[in-house]
């Protein structure tokens, strides 16, 4: 991993990050789409990044990896469950806004369906994704690894699914291998 330290922020791009862009494009995924995945998703982060700087929290660090971008918070609570809550909900926020703005304005349907999948999977209750941070702090960490073990099972399901019926992407595939051995190996 290649890393550096902005500002007291360290910026990092992991070695993942650009073999999965070249796979998707090596997979005759068409670049505007692309394209539009990583602009959507950097306004997820910077949804993230604006209620950090409200509360006054600078992030530690910033890395792109093979699963998009990784926004890691400041140690320990911001100051209240509230803040919290709303840092960890302001990506998916974020896309849904730009969704429900570009469906009224009759933008791309590309534009609209990447925000609505990048907050809908955003809030899967995974170790790395919003929801699963989120799931921690609802439950104060009871029960979390029960939940993430089931959705990991049900996700591996549906995508056995849209394989057999032909319509899974790989970058939806590598998101996930990547997603299911963090939960894996970081729990071992």
């Amino acid at each position: 991993m290649f890393r550096m330290k902005i500002c007291g922020v360290w910026l990092g791009v992991s070695f993942s990050f650009p073999a999965v862009l070249a796979l998707v494009l090596l997979t005759g995924s068409d670049e505007r789409r692309l394209l539009t995945a990583l602009v959507c998703c950097v306004l997820h982060e910077f949804g993230h990044l604006f209620f950090m700087l409200v509360f006054r929290r600078r992030p530690e660090a910033v890395t792109l990896y093979g699963g998009g971008i990784r926004i890691t918070p400041p140690a320990g609570r911001l100051d209240s469950f509230g803040r919290d809550a709303a840092v960890l909900m302001a990506g998916c926020g974020v896309n849904f806004l730009l969704a429900a703005v570009g469906a009224a304005a009759g933008y791309d349907s590309c534009f609209v369906q990447t925000n609505l999948l990048l907050g809908v999977f955003n809030l899967l209750p995974f170790r790395y994704f919003d929801g699963g941070r989120m799931l921690e702090l609802l439950t104060d960490g009871r029960y979390v690894r029960t939940v993430r073990c089931v959705f990991i099972l049900v996700t591996a399901a549906v995508i056995v699914f849209m394989a057999v019926g032909g319509t899974v992407s790989i970058s939806l595939l590598l998101t996930f291998l990547l997603a299911a051995a963090a939960e894996v190996f970081d729990e071992a």
